[in-house]
């Protein structure tokens, strides 16, 4: 891949390398101004018909030597600007080309829906973009998709060997996160400068397939650990050119948050629940008595109230381990000395979670995108980053291409490597 810059107007766009001949005439797509296409450097722009030559003014010897002002910290806020209405127009026609062509459209409705995020997700004004080529997605897809396929008949018509292929997707799972996020980091940039994600195969299996094999071992004890060393390899492991992101979260502050949520649960079961019953019961029984109505009834009635009150419960402290979780992770990444502070409060992600599965299950699945673009919205409207100095101060690193093979198979298998 190489850059084209418009001279006119900064436009800059990547095209494969080669796509256009070096002194090729170009014509910007956003300003409309032509300009010659110079492979290694730039050259002059086309004047405008009809208008004078430029003056040639030489360059200001103190404007050259002048240091450059380092700039000052400043906070940086996220926003997303898409729309409802512009998601649904997407969001059907990728729908509908997936089930005519019983799935193998999912590459294109993959990228055309990252590309609408990523777009319309922007720091300091400037958008994200995703470079992903759906034709690479398709052929990890057809991988993913034979995997699945070798998998689920040899689980179901050859029950001897079903332990030995789960024994072995559970130790290809490492190596399909690193490929995962290898492939997505290289293909996501902003201001043309893309992500990256080293290639770090051996603490991958000590943290997605070790740690994992000793869970019911430490009768899940080891579960806070496994989640902070997993949240810490994603984040070290990745960056922004070459600038590596950095944790500073520790095992301690994993452990503190699952028992805040364990001390919840407990005093919600054990002392808010019984006390609720107990209130709700006293009254429903005297109205029944005063009444003259079937007491039984109206116990039975109380029972299966408070009964589908503890699945309530339980989704407020998933709910709940879900928000301070990310809330820890983005908020214990630094990169060159700026940090990330995110401020999302559990009971609007409860309010969201309920509202959304309410209007999806009345539209039947209609309002699919206006839930995941409230979604979108609220969560990056809650996160900014904070102490940043220069933006130009970053720089690109190697790129490579990645086969997107662990991609789509950890997308067919349900494996998620995200934040």
């Amino acid at each position: 891949m190489e850059q084209v810059s418009c001279p006119h107007c900064r436009f800059t766009k990547e095209m494969p390398a080669g796509a256009i001949p070096d002194g090729a005439r170009v014509t910007c797509p956003s300003c409309g101004g032509k300009f010659v296409f110079a492979r290694g450097g730039e050259r002059p722009a086309e004047p405008a018909p009809g208008a004078a030559a430029p003056a040639v003014v030489p360059p200001a010897a103190d404007a050259q030597s002048a240091p450059r002002r380092p700039a000052l910290p400043r906070s940086l806020r996220f926003t997303f600007t898409g729309s409802a209405k512009e998601y649904f127009g997407i969001w059907i026609v990728n729908t509908l080309l997936k089930i005519v062509t019983l799935g193998a459209y999912s590459a294109w409705a993959k990228v055309r829906k990252r590309r609408y995020f990523y777009g319309n997700t922007l720091l300091d004004g400037s958008p994200f973009d995703y470079l992903a080529d759906p034709k690479a997605l398709f052929r990890g897809w057809l991988i993913g998709v034979l995997a699945f396929l070798l998998y689920t008949a040899g689980t179901r018509y050859a029950p001897s060997v079903s332990s030995f292929l789960g024994f072995l997707f559970f130790f290809t799972v490492p190596w399909l996160v690193v490929r995962s996020r290898l492939f997505n980091c290289r293909n996501s940039s902003y201001r043309n400068l893309r992500f990256g994600f080293r290639e770090e195969y051996r603490e991958a299996y000590v943290v997605y397939a070790g740690l994992a094999f000793l869970l019911p071992f430490t009768l899940g004890l080891i579960f806070p650990y496994l989640i902070f060393r997993q949240k810490k390899f994603l984040v070290e492991q990745s960056s922004y050119g070459r600038t590596p992101f950095t944790f500073t979260a520790t095992g301690k502050d994993y452990y503190f948050l699952f028992l805040k949520a364990a001390g919840w649960l407990a005093l919600l079961i054990i002392v808010v629940l019984p006390a609720a019953f107990s209130m709700v019961s006293t009254l429903a029984e005297g109205g029944a008595l005063l009444a003259d109505a079937d007491l039984g009834r109206t116990q039975m009635m109380v029972a299966a109230l408070m009964a589908l009150t503890l699945p309530l419960l339980y989704f407020f402290v998933v709910v709940y381990v879900q928000t301070a979780l990310a809330n820890l992770t983005w908020n214990s990444t630094r990169i060159a000395g700026s940090s990330f502070v995110s401020r999302l409060r559990v009971r609007d992600m409860a309010w969201l979670y309920l509202s959304n599965a309410v209007a999806i299950i009345a539209s039947l699945g209609l309002m699919i995108p206006w839930a995941s673009v409230r979604l979108a919205r609220y969560r990056f409207e809650t996160l900014s980053v904070e102490g940043i100095a220069d933006m130009e101060a970053f720089r690109a690193g190697f790129q490579g291409d990645v086969g997107a093979a662990g991609e789509e198979i950890g997308d067919i298998f349900g494996i998620d490597v995200a934040l």
